[in-house]
């Protein structure tokens, strides 16, 4: 008998190993959406949605921190500045319903 020979992959089928990391990334995201550990990124997301067509542009001649309380600049929040906006904010508005 002769030793059969590996079955050859089809060039468009990914990897073991590219489908164990594609697998890892999208727990990785999973995760982080439910710690909310994504809500930054999500928040730069949307600000540059909301502000591509703003003629000052993105860290403009404003500075930064676009409606924060550190004063009326333009540009997003930063990362510090962004979670302790969100503390605050959770700290103000009581919910006093159970759902």
């Amino acid at each position: 008998m002769t030793p059969a020979s590996p079955t050859p992959q089809p060039a468009d089928r990914p990897s073991a190993r590219r489908r164990v990391r594609q697998v890892l990334t999208r727990a990785r995201t999973l995760w982080r959406d439910m710690t909310g550990e994504s809500a930054y990124d999500r928040y730069l997301e949307r600000y540059a949605r909301e502000h591509a067509q703003c003629p000052h542009g993105h860290g403009g001649a404003h500075g930064s921190g676009h409606g924060s309380e550190h004063g009326s600049g333009h540009g997003p929040m930063s990362e510090r500045e962004f979670w302790r906006a969100r503390a605050k904010q959770a700290e103000t508005e009581i919910n006093a319903s159970c759902c």
